[in-house]
């Protein structure tokens, strides 16, 4: 008898991905994302297309500043699924090193997803850290 295995839920596939992340697994970190994929994320570029360059982006940018020790880890997560997509929103607790010294962040993080056939994938990602007005921004 041959058993199939069940679509993954837009929930399934962020808790992987969240997960792959923290264990700086980047075959399992870039299966979570369908391509074409649109990434706003919280440094670098205003905007990365395609999984290649976020790839890169994991591998040489955040993997190194997480270090061995850095926080990746999600709350609050809220998704909302109908049909062929899904969206998510959630607060991200993600660490890592600056300067020689721990630093911790928290993120608004927006994804997403779409129905392929292996369950919902993320095509799109916006990660965002809160400022204040009080701070000058230099244009």
């Amino acid at each position: 008898m041959t058993q199939t295995k069940a679509p993954l839920t837009a929930e399934d596939t962020i808790q992987a991905w969240v997960a792959a992340v923290a264990a700086r697994d980047i075959e399992a970190v870039m299966t979570g994302y369908a391509d074409p994929l649109l990434v706003f994320d919280v440094v670098g570029p205003m905007e990365r297309e395609g999984k290649a360059l976020y790839r890169w982006a994991w591998e040489d940018e955040f993997f190194p500043w997480h270090g061995e020790t850095g926080t990746f880890a999600l709350r609050e997560l809220a998704v909302h699924a109908g049909g062929d997509i899904a969206f998510a929103t959630g607060l991200l607790d993600c660490g890592g090193t600056e300067g020689g010294r721990p630093v911790e962040h928290t993120l608004r993080l927006a994804l997403g997803l779409t129905k392929t056939p292996d369950g919902k994938c993320i095509v799109h990602e916006h990660s965002s850290e809160p400022t204040s007005f009080d701070e000058k921004v230099e244009g």
